[in-house]
């Protein structure tokens, strides 16, 4: 299960693996307080996109364009996560309110079930060749 939270708000023991995306470590609050297992910088946008977006120079259309293509590169990592969330809960956290809908760890969630939806897709058919290749 994939979940998403603002990093402020309070821990909780659904949250499982909470892990922070965000390009910069939040000002005056410690790793233990944040109770984070992971903070995968890399997987937050570039300091050039969120400025972008930030000062409005682009729109949100172009904001989800460009994450996904700076996304294009860390498979494994997404990869990686879905599979964490396939045997446990993992929280994605970021600095944005929750309700925020222009946030990059929403875009970056659907990355993650994506990428679950395509390995199970993948051993589905990987699934059907063998038995097609052991009944021959």
């Amino acid at each position: 299960m994939i979940r998403t939270k603002c990093l402020y708000d309070p821990p909780d023991e659904s949250d499982g693996d909470r892990i922070l995306v965000t390009r910069y470590w939040p000002r005056g609050i410690s790793k233990e307080r944040l109770f984070v297992v992971d903070w995968l910088q890399n997987l937050a946008p570039s300091k050039k996109l969120l400025n972008d977006w930030k000062k409005q120079r682009i729109s949100w259309a172009e904001y989800e364009v460009c994450y996904h293509k700076e996304m294009c590169g860390l498979r494994e990592a997404i990869r990686s996560l879905a599979n964490r969330a396939k045997h446990g809960t993992i929280t994605l956290l970021c600095h944005e309110r929750e309700d925020n809908p222009c946030c990059h760890r929403h875009l970056l969630k659907k990355l993650i079930e994506n990428e679950e939806q395509n390995t199970a897709k993948s051993l589905k058919k990987a699934s059907t060749i063998l038995k097609t290749a052991t009944a021959t």
